[in-house]
C-alpha cells in the first residue's frame, strides 16, 4: 500500500483530537508499505474516530474517504479527477487501485444502464468493510446516490453490485 493512504489516516485522526501510534512517525505519499501495517492503521483510526459502532462500519466509513485522499495527488487527479460518471470514475478507481496496492485485480463490468458489477480478487484488506466504503466514496465522486451490494466468494475475493 503507497504512504499516501497511511498518512491521511493517521493525519485524520490527529486532526480530530487523537493521537495514534502509527508504526512509523512518516509516511511518504508513493512509498510502498505493508499492507498489514495499513491494516493495522485503519483499525486503529477507525476504532479512535468512531467508537460507537461496529469496527467494520468504522472502517467502511474511513474507506468513503479514499478517493479524496487520491485526489490530493497529481496522479490521482490526471486518473480519477479526469473523469465524468458512475462507470468512468468506477474504471478509473479500478485502475488505481493496481498502482497503490498489490497484489489486487479488479474488472468493472456494466450490468445496465445503472448499474455496475465490481470483480474484485487479491484484495487483502477488509474487502467486505473498507473496500465497500472506498466504492461508496467513489460513486460520491461521480455524485450519484448508489447502493453496494456483496457477494463474497472468499475472504479475498468477491462481487459488488453497484446500483444508481
Amino acid at each position: 500500500m503507497t504512504g499516501m493512504f497511511l498518512e491521511s489516516a493517521v493525519a485524520l485522526a490527529r486532526e480530530r483530537g487523537h493521537e495514534i501510534r502509527a508504526p512509523r512517525a512518516r509516511y511518504v505519499a508513493f512509498q510502498r508499505y505493508p499492507l498489514k501495517e495499513h491494516c493495522q492503521i485503519l483499525v486503529l483510526v477507525a476504532r479512535a474516530l468512531y467508537p460507537n459502532v461496529t469496527l467494520r462500519e468504522g472502517l467502511r466509513k474511513l474507506g468513503r474517504g479514499a478517493p479524496h485522499v487520491l485526489l490530493q495527488s497529481t496522479l490521482g487527479r490526471v486518473v480519477l479527477g479526469s473523469v465524468e460518471g458512475p462507470i468512468a470514475t468506477l474504471e478509473a478507481m479500478g485502475r488505481s487501485y493496481a498502482l497503490h496496492m498489490r497484489p489486487a485485480n479488479l474488472a468493472i463490468e456494466r450490468a445496465g444502464d445503472k448499474a455496475a458489477i465490481i470483480r474484485m480478487s487479491e484484495i487483502h484488506n477488509f474487502l467486505d468493510s473498507h473496500n465497500v466504503g472506498v466504492f461508496e466514496g467513489v460513486m460520491k465522486l461521480a455524485k450519484v446516490d448508489a447502493t453496494i451490494r456483496i457477494r463474497a466468494y472468499s475472504r479475498t475475493s468477491a462481487d459488488f453490485l453497484c446500483e444508481w
